[in-house]
């Protein structure tokens, strides 16, 4: 009896450590989309901040640039910090992170269905 509540154990022990490494890859991606997205909005913006800081060389609209800059560097450092942390969660609680990304999925199949 004893050996088939061990057996037990560790194949919920394994499904637990497989569904862990299953959710980090999944994170990877995501932050690797994250990038991709980051990256493309970042180089989007800057482009436009160049062409407009171009068409106008100094005064006000250089303040508003400037300001503009500075928002996207604190929008990618914030990004970066919420990765992190979501990251260190998952890893600190594998079935609960699980378990939200079966609800966020349960509930966006729901609505997309609409």
């Amino acid at each position: 009896m004893s050996d088939s509540s061990s057996n037990a154990s560790k194949r919920v022990k394994a499904a637990a450590e497989k569904t862990a490494e299953e959710l980090e890859a999944r994170l990877a991606s995501l932050r690797a989309d994250l990038d991709e997205v980051l990256s493309a909005i970042a180089g989007k913006a800057e482009k436009q901040a160049s062409e407009f800081s171009s068409s106008i060389a100094s005064g006000p609209a250089q303040q508003v640039i400037d300001e503009l800059r500075d928002a996207l560097a604190e929008a990618k450092r914030q990004a970066g910090n919420a990765e992190k942390k979501v990251t260190q969660t998952a890893r600190e609680h594998p079935l609960e992170a699980l378990l939200i990304a079966f609800g966020i999925g349960f509930l966006a199949s729901f609505l997309l269905r609409r």
